[in-house]
């Protein structure tokens, strides 16, 4: 079958759409539509743009209140699930000022459902979806996919996370690669989505928001779950935590999966990584 690949530059990288269909047109429209979305979201989600929910939130001192949107409210729902069940190695605020009174474990804001607001618990709010908008945007572009009739297709940012929606008619899953050299596998990827955090492109620029010291960790961390934007923030956590605390993780966790490159002992597999399906070894 014929997979058209589209692609579309935003949030400071590229996104890529493959799309399992005969009609291009189709595709083509559906792809450009998925791509609209990701620009809406990132004049929504982005700390940089100065109308965006997430920079009003920044400008907000100790106790204020803001009215944020659907998207930043459902993608820092998100983000603050993933902080408090990874004991904060992912914090969408670790740039925030953190006041004495503010327990270590808390995060310097809360979030009213209900009402649709952020309320700063700090003088100085700093937060930085970067670490999960992307993932989150890749849902929300398969979403529209869906939407137009196109549900095989697996779409990727900047190489690092792949969202995978249903498996291609003529494969088990859509190709997605885990682990570096020898020791790489190739997924076949489906209905769920796959992130990896390093520091081989950026450097050091992984922060431990505990001790706001640069990541122990050297080699690559992947994390496997449903979607996108829980992927991207437990690839950013397993790259901060040590080897035991993602295996306590996924062992507390078992629909998520984690891989951890290793020097010497290659891909280290937890969870559901150890089952996932694969292509045959070319």
């Amino acid at each position: 079958m014929n997979r058209p690949v589209f692609s579309h530059e935003a949030m400071n990288t590229y996104f890529e759409v493959s799309i399992a269909s005969t009609d291009q047109l189709l595709a083509r429209s559906a792809a450009a539509a998925a791509f609209r979305e990701l620009d809406r979201l990132e004049a929504e989600l982005s700390r940089f743009v100065e109308s965006s929910d997430i920079s009003r939130a920044n400008r907000l001192g100790r106790g204020e209140s803001t009215v944020i949107g659907d998207d930043a409210l459902e993608c820092l729902i998100t983000a603050a699930d993933a902080a408090l069940a990874t004991d904060r190695a992912f914090d969408p605020a670790y740039a925030s000022e953190r006041p004495p009174d503010l327990a270590a474990d808390a995060l310097p804001f809360t979030l009213d459902p209900a009402a649709h607001t952020l309320t700063s618990r700090t003088p100085r709010l700093r937060l930085d979806l970067g670490a999960v908008g992307k993932g989150y945007a890749l849902d929300r572009m398969g979403a529209v996919l869906v939407e137009w009739g196109l549900p095989s297709a697996c779409l990727n940012s900047g190489g690092s996370t792949a969202l995978a929606l249903a498996a291609p008619p003529d494969a088990p899953g859509w190709p997605v690669g885990v682990g570096e050299g020898p020791s790489r596998e190739v997924l076949a990827l489906a209905n769920s989505a796959l992130s990896g955090s390093g520091i081989a492109v950026q450097g050091a620029h992984l922060i431990d928001p505990r001790s706001g010291l640069a990541a122990a960790r050297t080699h690559r961390a992947w994390s496997l779950a449903a979607t996108g934007a829980v992927a991207d923030a437990l690839s950013t956590a397993f790259f901060i935590l040590r080897d035991s605390e993602v295996a306590d993780f996924c062992a507390a966790h078992p629909e998520i999966g984690a891989a951890l490159a290793s020097a010497d002992a290659g891909l280290i597999l937890h969870g559901a990584l150890r089952d996932a399906p694969r292509f045959p070894a070319s």
